[in-house]
């Protein structure tokens, strides 16, 4: 019998996806949890596990073309009956169900199912390697040909050596053209303003240090951002327009009364930005461990999709990589960004005396058709009296 898996619901008010790329190909025999295809939607690129143990009769889309949610994308053949009936499939699936399947497929015993594409258990049956025993060092634990090469003692193979004069074509697709996407929508429809300013952080700096013994005890890694989030926090109810959204259709400017901050990071998969969710219910404690479990999230892509929705404001810190000054784009459809530069010591006149200080930049990129330079530069002059006074914030 030829079974028809459709297209699963990988996140809330997803109705299509997009194949990056398949793992798989017609004709090949597949095990339950195997990894089918990478499936890029508005948030996120997603591995989408096999439902069923079988031979691929046919696949349903090419890379690169767009699937609607619950619409057939393998068909399966179970029996090897081919011309047999068909038995259709749907599945509710959660966004962290599709997501998080290879590494819930890594973390069972060793006599379980291992976490690799068919094209790595290829090699190592080749070089008779037994794939169980080789730990994984890609996503989730996923065994990678890395990994194999190495258990088995050969070098991995050396990338053929390009012509020196010849130009390299690289595909625009997957996270990448999304992320184009998403900044032309952006850059298109909002007429952004940015207006900097910088901070005496001094204060802040000896806060944080003073509190990285209680940071190690809590095993928690304390950085500036629960700092600028809560100063920001403290900031938005005499603000509120920073914290809104435009309904372009309806006519309104929605003031947001919780405190959703994405956090943009910076992953091999390209640029994501997981959300802090209730920002204002937490302390700074609370949010350097939020802040630091969806970052890693992040990095080892396994974050929900649940994680990357809701947003009202943004944060980039581009800080750690130095630079003085930038020009965050907004995060469709809100408001505003703040861009985080870095820290670093510089003279500044106090009461007549020139003293070293350590000095922040800040740069908030904002929608001029919800919000003026005035307002700008007063919610900037607020945050910043909140952030340099950071014991106000603990």
């Amino acid at each position: 019998m030829n079974y028809e898996f459709k297209l699963p619901d990988i996140g809330e008010g997803l109705t299509e996806g997009e194949v990056v790329k398949w793992h798989v190909q017609e004709g090949q025999s597949v095990k339950e949890n195997e990894p089918l295809c990478n499936v890029l939607t508005d948030k996120a690129e997603v591995e989408i596990p096999s439902p069923k143990t079988g031979k691929i009769a046919k696949l349903m889309a090419k890379p690169g073309e767009k699937v609607q949610v619950h619409a057939p994308l393998v068909i399966f053949e179970l029996d090897g009956n081919a011309s047999g009936g068909v038995q259709s499939h749907s599945v509710a699936a959660s966004a962290s169900t599709a997501v998080k399947t290879s590494v819930a497929v890594a973390d069972k015993p060793a006599e379980a199912a291992v976490s690799a594409t068919p094209a790595v258990r290829k090699l190592a049956k080749d070089l008779g390697v037994d794939i169980a025993a080789v730990k994984g060092t890609g996503p989730g634990g996923r065994v990678t040909e890395v990994d194999v090469r190495g258990f088995s003692g050969q070098a991995s193979k050396p990338a053929p050596a390009a012509a020196a004069s010849a130009d390299i074509k690289i595909p625009f697709t997957g996270i990448r053209r999304k992320i184009a996407d998403k900044m032309s929508e952006s850059w298109k429809k909002i007429p952004h303003v940015a207006h900097m300013e910088e901070a005496d952080l001094t204060a802040l700096v000896q806060l944080r240090e003073d509190m990285k013994k209680e940071a190690e005890q809590r095993t928690i890694k304390l950085t500036y951002l629960p700092f600028i989030i809560k100063a920001l926090v403290k900031t938005f109810p005499e603000f509120p327009m920073f914290n809104a959204t435009l309904n372009e259709t309806e006519g309104v400017i929605i003031e947001k009364r919780s405190y959703n901050i994405g956090i943009a990071v910076s992953a091999d998969q390209g640029l994501v930005v997981p959300v802090v969710k209730g920002a204002g219910n937490m302390d700074v404690w609370g949010l350097a461990a939020e802040i630091e479990r969806l970052a890693e999230k992040a990095r080892s892509n396994r974050l929900d999709i649940s994680e990357m929705q809701g947003g009202t404001f943004t944060i980039t810190n581009i800080g750690p990589l130095g630079g003085l000054f930038a020009t965050p784009i907004i995060n469709f459809p809100e408001v505003a960004i703040l861009g985080v530069m870095k820290i670093q010591d510089r003279p500044m006149v106090r009461e007549g005396k020139v003293e070293i200080r350590k000095m922040g930049n800040f740069i908030l990129s904002f929608d001029h058709r919800i919000t003026d330079g005035a307002q700008a530069a007063m919610f900037m002059n607020t945050f910043v009296k909140h952030l340099e006074n950071p014991r106000t914030l603990i």
